[in-house]
């Protein structure tokens, strides 16, 4: 069944169930960042990694899906992940919003 209406909650729901499933593969994937040109990184919701060093863009999955839903006030994605002290990806959660 297609799902037309699909919820930050659902996306993250899904990708706490993949880490699950299979936590090598879900956190490589969610890690890596592919160079992208400016175009992309010039998208209003897609979030990208710039390299100041390189001066070089980077794009994951998780600022494509993070792009499918926009952005809030500060320019973040609705979505986030949790690292443990060891660099290990813990869950998947709702971006909290910083109220000033």
């Amino acid at each position: 069944m297609i799902k037309e209406n699909v919820t930050v909650q659902d996306a993250v729901d899904l990708l706490n169930e993949l880490l699950k499933l299979d936590y090598d593969c879900i956190s490589r994937l969610v890690t890596t960042r592919i160079p992208c040109n400016e175009q992309v990184a010039d998208h209003p919701t897609v979030a990208t990694y710039q390299d100041n060093r390189s001066q070089s863009s980077y794009l994951g999955l998780l600022g494509i899906i993070n792009g499918l839903f926009g952005t809030n006030e500060a320019g973040s994605g609705p979505i986030c992940f949790l690292v443990e002290d060891n660099d290990v990806i813990s869950s998947f959660q709702k971006t909290p919003t910083q109220k000033d």
